[in-house]
């Protein structure tokens, strides 16, 4: 059972990055994404979609530094919901090991760094070869494969022999702990948004983020129709400020601002 479920996984995984790869970051690597593709091939799309939004809003405001990413979001998304596919467990509990996770993940890509920089005289070699159609394949290849294969061998082991093992260790944990993880995946996820509407906070658009509060907290509204309001709302601000903007920008306008200009002129000179 483990072992099925960590193949189809690992093949969920192959496939996302092998389509970020060859055609240009089409955000397959996102949790959201890379979730809902997991649990498509799981044959349990909801909880893949569920997962995938709660981890998309914990790592969202998370951006590499200086090219480096203190936790990868994208094989643990695919891990997380394989476990609790797997398991059946609470989706807190695999949302409470997600931080942890991401970062072994990324400690297993940073190790593997130096074997990627040491094919560098290959590739070099290659390209002065002249041969395209090899250098393509091989490409090709290493984008599907080479790139990520540690990621491949780690994320199918622990999806097959370790969600068991965990699982277990969950049972044995008392209930105090259980609730302890479902609080810190809600503040997590509070965090994700906490970070990302730093990032992008100014006043124009700090008045939709107070309006759907208010319309969750008074209104008792769900995420889906909040998102409809506000952004009908923000697709209604912006064609209005593009009309404003095509207007001053028009020709017409240009003509009588620079008549205007002239008459202030002539006033100024008289």
């Amino acid at each position: 059972m483990e072992i099925s479920i960590a193949a189809l996984a690992t093949l969920a995984y192959f496939i996302a990055n092998g389509i970020d790869r060859c055609m240009g970051w089409q955000t397959f690597e996102r949790p959201i994404v890379a979730g809902t593709l997991t649990g498509l091939f799981l044959g349990d799309i909801q909880t893949g979609i569920l997962m995938g939004a709660a981890l998309e809003a914990i790592f969202m405001g998370m951006s590499p530094i200086g090219g480096s990413i203190p936790s990868d979001p994208f094989p643990t998304a695919v891990i997380c919901v394989a476990y609790t596919v797997a398991t059946g467990s609470s989706m807190s509990v695999a949302l409470g090991l997600s931080i942890p996770i991401g970062a072994l993940m990324q400690t297993v890509k940073t190790l593997y760094s130096p074997v990627l920089a040491a094919m560098s005289s290959y590739w070099e070699k290659l390209a002065k070869s002249g041969d395209s159609k090899k250098f393509t394949r091989m490409s090709i290849l290493q984008a599907w494969i080479g790139d990520r294969l540690p990621i491949f061998i780690v994320m199918f082991l622990s999806i097959a022999f370790g969600t068991k093992g965990l699982q277990n260790l969950m049972n044995l944990l008392p209930s105090w702990v259980m609730r302890g993880f479902t609080a810190g995946a809600g503040m997590m996820t509070a965090i994700g948004f906490a970070i990302l509407v730093n990032m992008i906070w100014n006043k124009k658009i700090g008045i939709f983020l107070v309006f759907g509060f208010a319309l969750v907290q008074y209104l008792k509204l769900s995420a889906l129709p909040v998102a409809i309001i506000v952004g009908t709302i923000a697709m209604i601000y912006y064609l209005v400020m593009e009309s404003v903007v095509a207007q001053k920008n028009s020709p017409a306008n240009s003509i009588s601002q620079k008549d205007s200009s002239s008459e202030k002129d002539e006033e100024d000179f008289f």
